[in-house]
């Protein structure tokens, strides 16, 4: 379930999600996503995702996320609530961070999360090059997007 890759990052697959969780810098995180969450197998990567989110947290203070969504269809109501619980509980660690989505459905599962939690957590993003451009100033070396396997 939880693969390193070559470059450092951590693979998780599940049936219908997998989920690479790259740090750029410490409390800087890349978190790229296909898939969603349908049945035990996608809960346990969604689980073991915020487990990494939290081992970054821990090492550096503070978290900042960059998240690649473009690949998955939405959250279900357990997802939005489960990653809703976990802003709360590190709020106050919490810096600004960004998501790229690339569906309607995803966005609006975002709004909720804002509604749950607060604004000001998270922008969100629809135009890769414009994510990328916000990537390279905390990641100078990073040209594309990675690649997340399908699960």
């Amino acid at each position: 379930m939880r693969r390193v890759q070559p470059d450092g990052a951590v693979l998780f697959c599940g049936t219908h999600l997998s989920v690479r969780v790259a740090v750029l810098k410490p409390g800087v995180v890349l978190a790229s996503a296909r898939g969603e969450v349908l049945d035990p197998a996608d809960q346990n990567v969604e689980m073991a995702m915020l487990a990494e989110f939290d081992r970054e947290l821990d090492r550096a203070g503070t978290f900042a996320l960059f998240a690649d969504l473009r690949e998955s269809e939405g959250l279900s109501p357990a997802s939005r609530k489960k990653i809703a619980s976990w802003m709360r509980r590190h709020q106050a660690r919490l810096l600004p961070s960004h998501v790229l989505v690339g569906s309607k459905l995803t966005e609006i599962a975002l709004s909720i999360i804002t509604m749950l939690v607060g604004g000001g957590l998270f922008q969100t993003h629809t135009n890769p090059q414009t994510f990328l451009a916000l990537l390279n100033k905390v990641s100078p070396k990073l040209t594309k997007l990675p690649q997340v396997p399908d699960p």
